[in-house]
């Protein structure tokens, strides 16, 4: 959708309504950031792109080889159930190594004055690039103080995603042999390209678990994993059992966690887990048939490695031919180890996010935050119960 450009016309950011010139006013930090001249006036806008979470927007400034690009997001959601913060201003430190997480005491400090700090940016150099490659975060304002948002701007990266790339040829439902041999080739190419990123990003050791990111490095705050996930899964089964569409698989829910939850040990390694790892969130060149960057890092946490393949295997690679998954899995093993039983510890893991992404959409329903044009782009609280009788096998 284009946004009005007259600079007296407003566009809608979740409940707020802001003229074209304070939106221009907002993200001017960012402009500067970016190398856009503080006259230089929008000339192209569109969104809003509405996630579950956040609102977006798609920011044009110049035209023809002087046009920049930059992405404007507020959190807009009542029901998101991560910390209150923009969590690239944590993140991105760590990505290129600015921040080490390995240095002690230090790393304490150094959180907690990140997270006190309400308005800023992070902006990658040229000596010390990311370990994957991600947008700068231009600039991120908590205080609310302009919008009751927090909101961030960010760059864009060309390109299209992973998924629109997959719609767009029709590959969902067909074996690799029915598709051209060219969009295989690609599709082989990216999925492994994504595979080896999720393995470098799996590099990053945190010197414990945490039940919030902001306590990272305070080792009174660290937590036994095995415990903390317990505690999610008693959580969340009490929220979920509130529900009365939930109450036949109840029962049998129960007793999959209880004679599963030995599949997670006492020691597991805590590494960065990005919390929503797939296609939407891949970022492709499609001529040339490799990944231009990875995005949403929004929801981003502390958990073991299989974590990450939870949704990576819901949304990223179920129903395309298999050999797509062995590509994302083959380039993941050049990074990283899985063990045997991984698949079963990606179902337990699966099970416990299913029960929460019920509750959150119920939440939603009672908090009236139901989205038309979104909610059709992902399933109603009955697929997941599908899913987790797939599972339970009942």
């Amino acid at each position: 959708m284009d946004c009005p450009l007259a600079t007296k016309q407003a566009i809608t950011i979740g409940k707020k309504q802001v003229t074209i010139k304070d939106l221009d006013t907002l993200v001017r930090p960012a402009k500067q950031l970016a190398g856009i001249m503080p006259a230089s006036e929008l000339s192209h806008c569109k969104g809003p792109f509405d996630g579950k979470i956040n609102s977006i927007f798609r920011l044009t400034y110049g035209t023809g080889e002087s046009e920049k690009k930059l992405i404007f997001r507020a959190r807009i959601s009542e029901a998101f159930r991560y910390e209150a913060i923009v969590k690239e201003k944590l993140l991105f430190p760590i990505l290129d190594g600015t921040l080490d997480l390995q240095s002690g005491v230090s790393v304490k400090d150094r959180i907690e004055k990140i997270v006190k700090t309400r308005a800023g940016s992070h902006v990658f150099a040229e000596d010390t690039p990311p370990i994957i490659p991600v947008q700068n975060l231009y600039q991120y304002d908590e205080t609310k103080k302009r919008i009751p948002y927090m909101y961030s701007v960010m760059d864009f990266i060309p390109g299209v995603s992973l998924y629109d790339f997959l719609e767009e040829n029709k590959v969902k439902g067909k074996k690799a042999r029915d598709l051209p041999a060219s969009i295989v080739e690609k599709l082989d190419a990216t999925f492994m390209e994504a595979g080896e990123a999720l393995g470098r990003l799996h590099t990053i050791i945190f010197p414990g678990f945490y039940k919030t990111i902001t306590d990272i490095g305070n080792d009174s705050k660290q937590v036994n994993f095995k415990t903390l996930f317990l505690a999610k899964i008693k959580d969340r089964m009490k929220e979920v059992a509130k529900y009365k569409i939930t109450e036949e698989i109840l029962p049998s829910l129960k007793k999959y966690f209880d004679e599963t939850i030995e599949l997670i040990s006492d020691d597991e390694v805590p590494v960065l887990y990005h919390n929503d790892f797939q296609p939407q969130n891949f970022i492709m060149l499609p001529e040339e048939g490799h990944l231009d960057g990875f995005i949403d890092f929004d929801n981003w946490q502390i958990s073991i490695k299989e974590d990450d393949l939870v949704k990576m295997q819901y949304w990223g690679t179920r129903g395309l031919d298999p050999r797509f998954e062995k590509s994302f899995l083959s380039g993941y093993k050049k990074i990283q180890n899985l063990p045997g039983d991984f698949q079963a510890r990606i179902d337990l893991l699966k099970m416990c996010w299913f029960i929460l992404v019920i509750a959150f959409e119920m939440d939603k329903i009672l908090k009236n935050e139901l989205n038309v044009t979104v909610d059709s782009r992902f399933p109603a609280v009955q697929e997941y119960i599908n899913e987790i009788k797939k599972i339970l096998k009942i």
